[in-house]
């Protein structure tokens, strides 16, 4: 699509994942904080789209925008899960050559979105419930809200090249982003260290999926949630963490989030290291397929080339 987009996304962490999808997916997308700072970019350019949310400007019509074609997003919830999901399915249309002017995304017509209203409601209840602990786990060590943003969207990717339905694609992104909410429950020091861990430090590092399974457990969340979070460090072969499962007696959709954290893990800074490159990281998941890795969902992440994502 020729035509430029404009993109009013006032979470700065969502507006920089725009930023840096689109360059990616070679789309000219400019993005600002709010709707008159995102006026002034169109300058009565033909065939340029406004798109994103609005807040009190709402009934911001197509012949205010200076003629541009408009999209606006509604019921925002103000997570930011909600708002890369928006986002996500509009930059998919453009890619697809999609029209989006006149589409209010989060009811697509070309998307399959047959998640019902209930399961949804129970999704941004899970987020908003959440929140606070996003919030601390952020001034503790923005990295991990950093790598659960992103682990997300690996997930839903290698979802999605699994030929997941949906539904199932739509856990796997929520699964990504609160898989490391029991993290909350560890000293900052010992989340940021940079030296090697003790055999004790270990011991409570890993009792963070069992953690997060707890703090899940009380929010309306669905059991596979539930299991992605206390799964995710569990390995094929049965030598994982907490519980020691083996093979199919993991969670399915578990089983797919263990790769897409390994990836993010292997491909961005850690205090204790820094990132290693995508080839990297598939060399290490490919010599751990059918130990610690599904080799299914191993053959899925090769497919999904997460490389060209962000």
């Amino acid at each position: 699509m020729a035509a430029c987009l404009v993109a009013v996304e006032p979470l700065p962490e969502v507006a920089d994942w725009i930023r840096s999808r689109s360059t990616a997916l070679g789309i000219t997308v400019a993005v600002e904080g709010d709707l008159p700072a995102a006026s002034s970019r169109i300058g009565g350019r033909p065939g340029t789209v406004l798109a994103g949310f609005f807040n009190g400007h709402g009934r911001f019509l197509p012949d205010r925008g200076g003629g541009a074609r408009v999209v606006p997003f509604l019921h925002d919830s103000g997570t930011v899960e909600d708002h890369l999901r928006r986002w996500d399915l509009l930059l998919q249309a453009v890619v697809g050559g999609v029209d989006p002017a006149g589409v209010v995304v989060g009811a697509l017509p070309w998307a399959d979105l047959s998640t019902d209203q209930a399961r949804e409601e129970r999704h941004r209840r899970l987020i908003l419930g959440l929140e606070p602990v996003f919030d601390e786990l952020t001034r503790r060590d923005p990295l991990t809200r950093e790598h659960s943003f992103r682990v997300g969207l690996y997930a839903a990717r290698i979802g999605e090249s699994l030929g997941l339905s949906p539904p199932e694609v739509r856990l796997l992104h929520l699964g990504g982003w609160v898989h490391d909410v029991g993290k909350i429950r560890i000293d900052a020091p010992l989340l940021t260290k940079s030296g090697a861990l003790t055999p004790e430090e270990m011991g409570t590092i890993r009792l963070h999926p069992l953690w997060g399974s707890e703090i899940v457990q009380e929010q309306p969340a669905e059991d596979e949630i539930y299991w992605m979070v206390r799964a995710h460090h569990e390995r094929f072969d049965g030598q994982g963490y907490p519980d020691g499962l083996r093979g199919g007696a993991i969670a399915p959709l578990a089983r797919v989030l263990a790769v897409a954290d390994t990836y993010d893990a292997i491909t961005s800074d850690r205090a204790y290291r820094k990132a290693s490159g995508h080839r990297a990281a598939v060399r290490e998941i490919l010599a751990n397929s059918g130990t610690q890795f599904d080799p299914e969902v191993v053959q899925a992440f090769l497919a999904a080339r997460l490389d060209r994502m962000i």
